[in-house]
């Protein structure tokens, strides 16, 4: 790759097939061998960095649970607390990423000073019961009770964790607008896709099932294959050269002026609000994801190697569906496909909940079935809403801003998972008082996404009408934050 002068902003046009701007963006310039070459690092990078966020959020309930946790510890742990700091920090990592310069870049340095320390805290949390019981048997002396003592030790070690992760999982996505050319990024991101689809299946079809027994080994081979993949991602990725940061509102410096302009820009239009509030409450139905292996194993009685291999196939089908997804998204516009997929969730959410509330009195050799059946239905849905969801956002933020409004985003979604981590674990323990039987709560998890996926649907429909009235398809031009402020076009 070799950088050479160009125009800063970038057109949404797509250059002709034999343009050779087509392989330009910003001011790097790549043959196409370099733009394989940059694909594969990228892609190899997006692998390992896949299963190292499925690691944490599948296994480290399974340890809580075992050690006797009850179900508000374990939403705060896995959900509330990383909330409350990507809440917090997310939003200066990204504002300050976008205006970062050095002579490596300006999303790379984030990426590559946080990597060794999360590595070094990911397998420390593989590592946290014998943490955990060393200093309850040796440090404390047996003063406080196991579980408190390991509970301790697991938030702690999930703090440090999560805010170095946040580094990673801020500024991220942001790269992949500064060094792929515009000409080649909606089929990236498909491939993106693909590739993070084939980590999470090989980690559903071969490792899930080892999840209990070999705990600390998988944390120490996610957390190497992590510290390789993005080492060399950063050392063989290249930035090019930015123009000046842009100036705070009203041209001031410093701290308040810089919380000026991003809550300004972010927060003061209706259209923004909609799109923040439906992925607010998605969000909530991830709120209940820490507790889908316990509801599909100790309610439903599957087993892990069973529910790994129907994620494994699933996964794999979804890779074969997921780029037509893609561009049945690109032809009739992200947004329509994001409403269509997110009705038919909606639509067959009471059969899940019929489903689960009549799961006791199925026949054994009936109830898998039933759940592959649902799986299957469910699949084509969630590949249509997952091809839709980041290409939507590209469609409907402000081009030069896309990094901060995407902050502003993960800032709602992330104070949604605050206070829903902790409420989706209440609800449960709340649910456990009808019936003796512990695991008899977990019935009601569909309908707690049910309930959010409706709220999610609503937000979107508003959000599509308010696009409709913008210009639609055709014409549709991002709203100014403000009357007299100029229009961001994406």
């Amino acid at each position: 790759m070799s950088a050479i002068p160009a125009p800063a902003s970038s057109s949404s046009s797509q250059p002709a097939a034999n343009d050779p701007n087509r392989l330009k963006v910003g001011t790097l310039t790549y043959t196409r061998a370099s733009l394989i070459t940059l694909f594969l690092f990228l892609l190899w990078g997006d692998f390992c960095f896949t299963l190292m966020e499925t690691v944490v959020p599948s296994i480290l309930p399974l340890k809580l649970n075992s050690i006797g946790a009850p179900n508000w510890a374990l939403g705060l742990i896995v959900t509330t607390i990383p909330n409350m700091m990507a809440a917090a920090i997310n939003p200066i990592i990204s504002f300050r990423s976008d205006r970062f310069r050095s002579k490596w870049g300006r999303r790379i340095p984030f990426l590559i000073g946080a990597t060794p320390f999360l590595v070094i805290f990911l397998i420390l949390l593989g590592y946290a019961a014998p943490i955990g019981r060393w200093l309850h048997d040796i440090g404390l002396h047996g003063r406080f009770s196991e579980m408190s003592v390991m509970l301790v030790v697991i938030g702690v070690l999930m703090i440090c964790f999560q805010f170095f992760n946040l580094f990673i999982t801020s500024v991220y996505y942001y790269l992949f607008n500064d060094v792929v050319p515009h000409a080649f990024l909606a089929r990236f991101m498909a491939l993106f896709r693909v590739v993070g689809s084939l980590a999470g299946a090989g980690y559903n079809f071969f490792v899930l099932k080892y999840a209990e027994s070999h705990m600390q080994l998988i944390f120490i081979v996610a957390g190497v294959l992590y510290l390789i993949a993005f080492v060399m991602m950063c050392w063989k990725v290249r930035e090019g050269d930015y123009p000046p940061p842009p100036e705070y509102i009203g041209e001031k410096k410093g701290f308040r002026a810089a919380i000026r302009t991003y809550a300004t820009e972010c927060f003061t239009h209706r259209f923004y609000w909609y799109i923040f509030l439906a992925n607010a409450c998605i969000a909530m139905t991830w709120a209940s994801g820490s507790y889908t292996l316990l509801y599909q194993t100790k309610y439903l009685g599957l087993s892990f190697d069973f529910i790994g291999k129907v994620g494994g196939i699933c996964g794999i089908v979804g890779v074969i569906l997921l780029y037509p997804a893609g561009i049945l998204a690109d032809r009739a516009h992200p947004l329509r496909v994001l409403l269509i997929a997110m009705s038919l969730q909606v639509f067959i959410g009471p059969f899940s909940i019929t489903f689960a509330m009549m799961s006791p009195g199925i026949s054994p050799n009936i109830l898998p079935w039933i759940y592959v059946t649902l799986s299957v239905i469910g699949l084509p849905l969630y590949i249509l809403y997952s091809a839709a969801e980041i290409p939507t956002l590209m469609k409907v933020f402000p081009m030069d801003r896309y990094g901060q409004f995407s902050s502003a985003n993960a800032l709602v979604r992330s104070t949604a998972l605050i206070f829903g981590g902790v409420a989706c674990g209440v609800f449960f323990d709340l649910t456990s008082k009808l019936n003796p039987n512990p695991v008899y709560a977990y019935r009601f998890l569909p309908v707690w996404n049910f309930t959010f996926q409706a709220g999610s649907l609503f937000f979107t429909w508003l959000l599509y009408r308010e696009w409709k009235k913008l210009g639609g398809k055709d014409n549709f031009v991002p709203p100014a934050p403000l009357p007299n402020s100029p229009v961001m076009t994406p």
